[in-house]
């Protein structure tokens, strides 16, 4: 009953992507859950719990979505102008945040200064990144809700929707236990990891998504 709960749920959540998602995007995302239902059925169906356990597979592999959707985005910012360079560098920022509550770097044999960067105190730096980089969004603000519409129904704002919903409302819900599942863990580590391929799919789609955005903007124009 739990899983058919979940499928339900997850179902519901993904509706919206697989109606509006060009067929690239479909095929990537496709590719991708197929990974997580077999990560379902290990777990699960297998009754294989070492799988999400602390800094286990499912962890492991959050942190090293993270890092390479982190590593898409600055790359995918050479290719945008001003406006938008600032938004992949934000994400890609953001990505990079976001593996550290994934991997305990002060557990590794690694050399302190990393452990201090990464760990520790010295993360402030990337906060302080991405919070200048939210400002220089923000300088924008007047253009991105005058086109929210565009942002929204484009791949990037359903995947970046789709992934707020996953890490903010599915996985604290789990997390807490709020459904009474038996697997709820592994639940919230699923959903996160969902959350964090949705950023990956959001990352390989960026410089075309936003082109288009650009494009559609400029025919609005025209037609005032």
């Amino acid at each position: 009953m739990d899983s058919f709960l979940i499928a339900v749920l997850f179902g519901a959540l993904f509706a919206t992507g697989f109606v509006f998602l060009d067929r690239r995007n479909l095929i990537v995302l496709s590719v991708l859950l197929s990974g997580n239902l077999a990560l379902w059925y290990l777990a699960v169906g297998r009754g294989m719990d070492f799988i999400y356990e602390e800094n286990s597979w499912m962890e492991n592999i959050q942190a090293g979505v993270l890092l390479v959707s982190c590593v898409v985005f600055a790359f995918a910012g050479f290719a945008l102008r001003e406006k938008h360079r600032a938004l992949a560098l934000f994400l890609s920022v953001l990505c990079f945040i976001f593996s550290f509550r994934e991997v305990d770097v002060d557990e590794l044999e690694v050399s302190a200064w990393l452990i201090f960067l990464l760990a520790e105190e010295g993360r402030a730096i990337f906060f302080v990144m991405a919070l200048v980089l939210l400002a220089l969004l923000l300088k924008d603000a007047k253009y991105y809700l005058a086109n929210r519409m565009l942002y929204l129904r484009s791949s990037l704002g359903i995947h970046l929707v789709q992934a707020a919903i996953l890490l903010v409302a599915l996985s604290r819900a789990f997390e807490k236990d709020l459904f009474g599942f038996r697997h709820h863990v592994f639940y919230e580590e699923l959903s996160e990891l969902l959350a964090y391929c949705l950023l990956f799919v959001a990352s390989l789609d960026l410089v075309k998504a936003l082109r288009g955005i650009e494009s559609k903007v400029g025919q609005q124009g025209d037609d005032r």
